[in-house]
């Protein structure tokens, strides 16, 4: 008797592993190099912090999908200790924010090797009901705000008051008023606003006036974008809390 193969789907950053019966994995991936205390790192910082934000970014992108995290996968590209030990406490640290354990991490360190430059790569696996999923769940006429602002580099130790935090995108995944979540990745409020526009069968009008907003690299997902209709943002905003600023429209 043949079994029906998974359907992979390519949504944005995410993989989505559709497995039958409703149920679907959602896998998200992020790495980061040259940040942390090696000789040759170009963002001077703690391993501990490095490891922080790198696991920051494919976290907020499988949970920001509407999926529970089943586990965290670290490829470390330094020793185990101390380098490695102590990129783990940071990935542990975050974990810890989104009310999961050290028992969800698992990976692997560069041993056989001296490493002079910090390598870290991340890959987050969750699961969901396809009815839950905040994909491609938006409409014409909502609005995409923008909650944090986009930060790289030392910028994001110099203005952590700026980020949106973990229990912030929780609050947005767990109000119903909220449509699609994208956080802002390297490329950009700009290119996520047109990602999400395209997933719900619509084009993005950005509000005049804020190109370099929408072109600035949102780093380890300091900012997210999401879409609501716009009556409901005063609600939001006092619930929620954070820097909210309307970046544009879904229009048909």
């Amino acid at each position: 008797m043949m079994m029906n193969k998974p359907q992979v789907q390519r949504i944005r950053d995410l993989t989505v592993v559709r497995r039958g019966e409703g149920r679907v994995l959602v896998i998200g991936c992020d790495s980061s190099a040259s940040i942390g205390n090696k000789p040759m790192d170009a963002v001077q910082t703690s391993p501990e912090i490095a490891g922080y934000y790198a696991a920051r970014v494919a976290v907020m992108e499988v949970l920001s999908a509407g999926a529970e995290i089943l586990t965290v996968v670290d490829t470390l590209a330094v020793e185990k200790e101390p380098t490695g030990n102590e990129i783990i406490r940071g990935i542990s640290r975050l974990l810890e924010e989104a009310g999961l354990t050290a028992a969800h991490v698992n990976g692997s360190t560069e041993d056989n090797f001296a490493t002079s430059q910090t390598g870290i790569g991340i890959t987050v696996i969750g699961e969901a009901d396809e009815a839950h999923l905040k994909l491609g769940c938006s409409q014409a006429g909502d609005c995409i705000v923008m909650l944090g602002e986009p930060l790289v580099g030392s910028a994001v130790l110099e203005q952590e008051a700026s980020l949106c935090t973990l229990p912030q995108l929780q609050l947005l995944l767990a109000a119903p008023e909220v449509h699609d979540i994208h956080p802002v990745g390297s490329k950009g409020a700009g290119y996520e606003a047109g990602l999400m526009a395209e997933l719900n069968g619509c084009s993005f009008r950005p509000v005049p006036g804020i190109t370099e907003m929408l072109e600035a690299s949102g780093g380890p997902a300091t900012a997210v974008i999401f879409a609501a209709e716009e009556q409901h943002l005063a609600g939001l905003q006092s619930g929620i809390g954070g820097k909210m600023e309307i970046i544009g429209y879904l229009q048909p």
